[in-house]
């Protein structure tokens, strides 16, 4: 029996740095249209759910949900973990993986994401890590899938800024968690960004974008291929440096351990 996977797709159209990022145009695509199909490339994503801020101003979203039949949930806008717990709540089985998407990572890894799925469920863990921290990985393609009983952990105990970072209560608790660490795919370990946070990340998205001639999404190989071989395109948003996430949340202290 393979494994399913709940996947919560989380975006917004509000934002400090990029508003509307979500729907920001790469090639005839907006950025959420991109990771729809992305992870449509994997039969181990048994329902995707999108989860946005309730109130006005979202409707570029909804409109992309209904285009791909996805249902939408909407919840308090700084607090993820209870816009995701309710598509869980509504959506999820309990042996489904819940994963998190992110609306601003259109080359998200469909490839790790079943590969860290298989292993979780195979094992009985309930996430897999990185087995290391000490080489930059491409930042906005990493996959986290947590079990039913993981997830809900991380609904009851978030508090203050784990509410808004998911998974963040769980990397601080890690000695109560069967897990495993991963030694990850090669293409992984590069000093590429690949999340959308400005306007110059778009601006080389859709280089990449347009060097693609396949009918179907390009897989993340052949994206870090490419930076390889263009280190100028690379190097577009190399200055770009992030607010929050997995290795600016933590101590250097933290990570080690």
């Amino acid at each position: 029996m393979a494994p399913r996977i709940l996947a919560v797709l989380c975006a917004r159209e509000t934002g400090d740095r990029f508003p509307e990022k979500c729907v920001s145009p790469i090639g005839t695509l907006p950025v959420l249209a991109h990771i729809l199909a992305r992870l449509d490339q994997t039969d181990f994503i048994r329902q995707v759910v999108l989860a946005i801020p309730e109130g006005m101003g979202q409707n570029n979203l909804r409109h992309i949900a209904v285009e791909f039949g996805i249902p939408v949930v909407s919840g308090p806008e700084h607090d993820v973990v209870a816009r995701m717990d309710m598509a869980v709540q509504r959506y999820a089985r309990k042996d489904d993986l819940i994963f998190r998407a992110l609306g601003d990572q259109p080359f998200v890894d469909w490839d790790a994401l079943e590969y860290a799925a298989a292993i979780t469920w195979a094992r009985g863990w309930d996430f897999v890590l990185p087995l290391s921290f000490s080489e930059d990985p491409v930042y906005g393609s990493g996959v986290h899938p947590w079990s039913f009983r993981a997830w809900q952990a991380i609904a009851q105990n978030s508090r203050g800024e784990e509410r808004e970072h998911p998974g963040m209560w769980i990397r601080r608790n890690l000695e109560r968690w069967s897990y495993g660490l991963l030694d990850l795919p090669h293409r992984v370990y590069r000093p590429y960004r690949l999340e959308l946070d400005t306007v110059r990340d778009l601006e080389m998205f859709r280089l990449i974008h347009a060097s693609w001639t396949g009918e179907t999404p390009p897989p993340l190989r052949w994206v870090v291929r490419f930076l390889d071989r263009n280190p100028s395109v690379a190097a577009m948003n190399a200055s770009v440096h992030e607010k929050t996430g997995t290795y600016t949340s933590f101590s250097r202290a933290e990570i080690d351990a």
